[in-house]
């Protein structure tokens, strides 16, 4: 109930187009209505008349009925019109409010999400949540409105027949959509989850064709998907199948109804104390007032789906509400990049029960040069991650400035953290754009000389005198037109550009080839000259130049010194940093 009642909440804006589209359906439900009614009887009354041999007035119920046609062919094309323009709306709503709530998450939250299940979540659970208003909402609200009024008119004609037919709406309009629900609830939950798996798996699948292709794995891989697909059309054809039954279960109370407001008249008619007439008309009354209910056993078998795909989504925005009322206000604030310290003080972290960080402390001087060197899943990854401020603290503290204004990293705000340090990743994404437009993300305000001084101290000259297009130059979808060497090389421009105090560097040869590595080398040596640098490396030509290196073992210093004094020292030292 509280998931329907925040959909409902997120209707606010557009409640006025959804308002008129409720009354255009409620009018064309009862003008609908009253035109098989009024038919019915005029049917009836002019063979009457005819085997009496008398004439009536056809004037009026002609022209009665000619209105009805025309109010509801009109409302009917209105109420379309409305309808589906407040469903884009509330669907663009929605899909507005989650990009707002992914862009909001921290990137713990992203990093531990399979982007899969993101993108399920953004596209499949928003497309479940387009149902909502027309086949759940809308159904509802009519029924609540028309429903009074059609027993209203049919009670002062005949109480009994009334009660026939309002008993008959209930079971079509409350118990039958009931009984569905409880039934398809769980029903719900495992096509959504298989949904999510499903396209997960897909996803996985195509990202990884290579692998797939290299260990000849793709016949299991596909025949997991397979299995998953059979068991999420398992759910679907659930699904259908009870809108199937529900149907005919809904047609059969119709008839029934029907058939016992005949029985109820008929003795009535034979008495003389109901005109004949009036058994054609109250029938087919009868028959028209179930169009009010009708849609509410389907709108019951797709309100658990909806449910299930807004608890997904309203989720992720009630861990953005609370990171939210957590956060404190950033401070924007100015620091001198020739003097500008980074102090760690006992910084532990722990994804679920696995400790990456135990109490690690140490102090990056301005214009020093530490490296950081440990074994994989020594939590070199995880503090370069917390330096970047987008990741909360957990445990200790990393402060910025000197000794006497020293300021947390993590109340900063973003311009002026990223005017102080700049991450340079192992993997750096290159942008499908220019390469102007790359290297404007670090510099946003950059000159052309700026860009090409950046270039060449980068050591992208050779290559970039090579290009026909210049800055103009298309990098691709994922920088896919240039090397892995060029991919760094076009970071340390960008670190260049921006010009930061604090430069952190993770693995920046890692995986080139020789004489990429030295070209990235010279660019890095290039960027070193006037900032502090924090690197993660084994590589002892850059370990060489530090002016301290803190070895890190499961996620505790273990020891600390020049690179020349810890070879010396510990012979795991230098076996964990030669290269063979």
């Amino acid at each position: 109930m509280n998931n329907f009642i925040r959909l409902i909440k997120l209707c606010r804006p557009h409640y006025k187009a959804m308002l008129l589209g409720t009354l255009l359906a409620t009018i064309t439900v009862l003008a609908n209505v009253g035109l098989l009614a009024i038919s019915g009887w005029f049917l009836a009354s002019m063979a009457a008349a005819g085997i009496a041999g008398v004439q009536m007035n056809y004037f009026t119920p002609a022209g009665t009925i000619r209105f009805l046609a025309i109010v509801r062919t009109a409302s009917r094309y209105a109420e379309r019109l409305v309808t589906h323009n407040a469903t884009f709306l509330l669907l663009s709503e929605i899909r507005v409010n989650m990009f707002a709530t992914l862009s909001k998450l921290n990137n713990v939250d992203l990093a531990m999400s399979r982007s899969a299940d993101l993108v399920n979540r953004l596209q499949n659970d928003v497309d479940v949540l387009d149902k909502f208003y027309l086949n759940i909402l809308l159904p509802m609200l009519v029924a609540l409105l028309s429903v009074p009024i059609i027993m209203v008119f049919m009670a002062a004609y005949n109480a009994n027949v009334a009660l026939i037919c309002f008993t008959g709406i209930l079971l079509i309009g409350v118990v039958l959509p009931a009984l569905l629900s409880i039934k398809l609830n769980k029903n719900s939950h495992k096509e959504t989850q298989l949904s999510a798996q499903l396209r997960a798996e897909l996803s996985d699948t195509l990202t990884g064709l290579r692998e797939l292709s290299i260990y000849q794995a793709g016949d299991d891989q596909i025949s997991k998907c397979n299995k998953l697909n059979q068991q999420y059309n398992q759910q679907l054809y659930n699904r259908h199948k009870a809108l199937a039954n529900s149907d005919g279960l809904s047609l059969l109370v119709v008839q029934l109804a029907m058939l016992g407001a005949i029985v109820t008249i008929v003795p009535l008619v034979y008495t003389g104390a109901m005109v004949n007439v009036e058994l054609a008309m109250l029938s087919l009354f009868v028959l028209a007032s179930f169009e009010s209910v009708l849609l509410l056993p389907n709108a019951f078998i797709e309100l658990p789906n909806v449910l299930k795909a807004a608890e997904r989504l309203f989720t992720l925005q009630d861990k953005v509400s609370t990171q939210s009322n957590n956060q404190v206000a950033l401070i924007d604030t100015q620091y001198d990049k020739n003097n500008t310290s980074l102090t760690l003080n006992n910084i532990s972290y722990k994804y679920d029960e696995h400790t990456a960080l135990t109490n690690v402390s140490f102090i990056l001087k301005a214009q020093q040069k530490v490296a950081i060197v440990g074994r994989s899943g020594s939590g070199k990854t995880t503090l370069v991650n917390l330096l970047t401020g987008l990741w909360p603290l957990q445990q200790g503290s990393i402060t910025l400035g000197d000794q006497n204004t020293p300021q947390e990293l993590h109340s900063l705000s973003n311009d002026t953290r990223a005017s102080v340090i700049n991450i340079l990743a192992q993997q750096h994404h290159i942008f499908d754009g220019t390469l102007s437009e790359n290297l404007r993300y670090a510099a946003p305000n950059a000159t052309k000389d700026e860009m090409l001084e950046a270039i060449k101290l980068a050591e992208l000259k050779p290559w970039f005198d090579g290009l026909k297009a210049g800055l103009k130059t298309r990098l691709g979808t994922g920088g896919r037109n240039v090397s892995q060497g060029q991919s760094r090389r076009i970071a340390i421009a960008q670190a260049l550009l921006q010009n930061p105090a604090i430069l952190v560097l993770d693995e920046p040869t890692e995986g080139l080839d020789n004489h990429s590595k030295q070209t990235v080398m010279n660019a890095i040596m290039q960027v070193m000259s006037n900032v502090s640098v924090l690197t993660i490396t084994h590589d002892p030509a850059l370990l060489s130049q530090m002016n301290n290196v803190i070895w890190l073992e499961d996620g505790k210093v273990i020891a600390q010194g020049s690179h020349k004094e810890l070879s010396s020292a510990y012979p795991d030292y230098v076996a964990l940093t030669t290269r063979f």
